[in-house]
């Protein structure tokens, strides 16, 4: 999974590190002004590139390789977190 890490694009490691910090993809979409079905269609990329269909695999994997971190401002309960 590591090697598959190094094939997402800029965008797909953006996505990723929304998707970590559980955001739905709606909300993803919301955040990067895109449309939920580009989001979904990352979203698989990502998985196909990595080899997994398990969003929560993806996020844990994620997390543990050090690739993406979880934000203060995305948690429930803060500021930005409100203002969706």
């Amino acid at each position: 999974m590591a090697r598959g890490i190094q094939d997402l694009s800029a965008r797909e490691r953006e996505i990723l590190e929304l998707l970590a910090n559980g955001l739905t993809n709606r909300e993803i979409a919301a955040a990067l002004y895109i449309s939920p079905h580009t989001v979904k269609n990352h979203v698989s990329s990502i998985y196909r590139k990595l080899g997994v269909d398990d969003r929560t695999r993806v996020a844990v994997t994620a997390l543990r390789l050090g690739v993406v971190q979880l934000r203060d401002d995305l948690a429930p309960g803060s500021a930005s977190w409100s203002e969706r």
